[in-house]
């Protein structure tokens, strides 16, 4: 439920923390008409952390999935390569970091979301990278980059690691800008934000980069860019 003041493109009552009568102005009491409160059904809703848990968890499903059902799916059993391998640990180590921010470290301003996003949302990261991407990838005729070593590949993970590293730091630096409960916004310092506007989105732009760039699936790095926008 929305409560605006006015009509129903009026400022909405969001602030739960202060009493209805810090919504209206002197002047909107001092009038003869009477002040008009517009209620307005959203609809089914779903909190925004369930949402983001639902989204991160797609990924590992379908990733696990090829896994454990490889004859189901590709018709045969067969072993993983190291770049395969690395972009399995790359899959889980991003998701798993992600589902514990969900719960441990973000703070959301709003309470709830419409349920229909939960489709729309997750379809990017169960659709495009669970299968789209991770298909490829586990298939068995996938090769490995010919010009990429086992120390290549270790190096690149290493990259990604401190890349992970680095975007969970700047969620770090966004949680202490705001107060729990609390919608207030700050300026935050560190971490490459003095470089640019968004370095959570900065860093995790590059571990996705490593991880095309170890299992040659630029489609996994186009798929981030496209949900960054």
């Amino acid at each position: 439920m929305r409560i605006t003041l006015g009509d129903a493109k009026g400022k909405a009552m969001s602030d739960r923390k202060i009493s209805l009568s810090k919504f209206f102005t002197p002047e909107d009491l001092k009038g003869s008409e009477p002040v008009v409160l517009v209620f307005k059904d959203l609809g089914l809703q779903i909190s925004w952390k369930l949402v983001f848990l639902i989204e991160y968890f797609g990924p590992m499903l379908i990733t696990a999935l090829f896994v454990v059902f490889q004859k189901q799916i590709y018709g045969q059993t067969f072993k993983y390569n190291f770049s395969q391998k690395i972009g399995l640990t790359m899959i889980f180590v991003h998701y798993m970091k992600r589902e514990f921010e969900t719960l441990f470290v973000h703070r959301f301003s709003n309470d709830t979301m419409p349920f229909f996003n939960v489709f729309k949302n997750s379809f990017h990261y169960w659709i495009l990278l669970g299968v789209g991407a991770m298909y490829f990838v586990l298939h068995p005729l996938y090769t490995s980059p010919a010009w990429a070593s086992d120390t290549i590949h270790m190096a690149l993970f290493g990259l990604f690691c401190f890349f992970e590293f680095m975007n969970f730091n700047c969620h770090m630096v966004l949680r202490n800008l705001r107060k729990p409960g609390s919608s207030e916004r700050g300026i935050p310092k560190g971490f490459g934000f003095g470089m640019v506007s968004c370095a959570n989105y900065f860093w995790e732009s590059l571990c996705w980069l490593t991880f095309s760039i170890s299992t040659q699936c630029f489609g996994a790095y186009f798929f981030t860019l496209v949900s960054f926008a």
